[in-house]
């Protein structure tokens, strides 16, 4: 999850923000979390499936509604006035253990990348035979196998909300970290469905994740399974172009079908790049805001 710690750890306000003073703590704290998740519902209604023709939302789209989902939630931490610094033991190990399950799907995200990009190279290298050699290309020119991503995903499961948590800005807060916990592990279950071309990886994080009682979650979850059933293409697509030209060069009539899996294979090494950057990055700032938020918590156990 991408958060600003120092931003977190002091109550500072945004006065053009939304202001619940008028109203009663509760009834603050309700609008609070209510704002967290109509800025949500706004992105995935409004961007997220809006897309141009032949456009591909999981690469265009997923990584940013992570980014719009992490800022909602720091938006509402700050105006709820409820830093890191007082999070008590439970909100903050279920933060830890939220972070660190995304850090490990973005692992998996960049190993299905690097899969990916070496399986291309290799079809790349058949290309560049079938000039001088076209019977050697053919004996190089392989599909993309499958990624195998059936081991088992150790995600955390739902997070508990006790009746009576520590407090009522506690309860709120643990309610909008389980919403943008879910929504981060759908979102990477799709993108890595979309990576190895099956829909396995998304539908078993999606029972891990579990809890789709939320209606902003159930949304999400179905217009995901549209997604899977409907737009998982690029590597299927490299496939069948390559299994296309590998049948036309015992013809000798290969070069439309050259070009065409190259074509192909432009798409899809725009589409990986494009999701290499965005895992990158994502990665990237939340190794940081963890680090920072340990150094923070050994500080204080040193202090007391």
């Amino acid at each position: 999850m991408v958060l600003s710690v120092h931003k977190l750890s002091r109550p500072f306000k945004f006065p053009s923000r939304l202001d619940h003073h008028h109203l009663k703590p509760d009834d603050a704290l309700s609008a609070s979390l209510r704002a967290f998740r109509s800025k949500i519902s706004d992105f995935i209604t409004q961007i997220c499936f809006k897309t141009e023709p032949g456009s591909d939302f999981r690469f265009n789209k997923c990584f940013d509604l992570i980014n719009i989902t992490n800022r909602a939630f720091a938006k509402m931490v700050v105006e709820i006035d409820y830093p890191m610094t007082g999070w008590g033991d439970k909100l903050t190990d279920e933060y830890l253990s939220y972070t660190l399950n995304l850090l490990d799907l973005l692992n998996s995200v960049n190993s299905s990348v690097s899969h990916l990009n070496h399986a291309k190279i290799l079809i790349f290298h058949a290309l560049s035979l079938i000039k001088n050699s076209p019977s050697s290309a053919a004996e190089h020119l392989k599909k993309i196998p499958i990624t195998n991503l059936s081991k088992e995903f150790k995600l955390q499961k739902s997070i508990r909300i006790e009746e009576r948590p520590g407090s009522e800005k506690e309860r709120v807060v643990l309610q909008a970290l389980d919403i943008s916990r879910k929504i981060g592990f759908l979102v990477l279950g799709l993108v890595l469905s979309g990576l190895c071309s099956d829909a396995k990886p998304y539908m078993e994080i999606r029972r891990i994740a579990g809890g789709f009682d939320d209606s902003l979650i159930k949304d999400l979850d179905s217009r995901f399974c549209k997604e899977i059933q409907e737009k998982m293409e690029e590597v299927k697509q490299v496939n069948s172009a390559t299994e296309r030209l590998s049948m036309a060069i015992s013809t000798g009539r290969y070069i439309e079908d050259v070009e065409e899996l190259k074509t192909r294979l432009q798409v899809l090494e725009n589409s990986i790049q494009e999701i290499e950057k965005k895992a990158n990055n994502l990665f990237s700032e939340v190794l940081v805001t963890r680090n920072k938020l340990l150094d923070n918590l050994r500080l204080t156990g040193q202090s007391n």
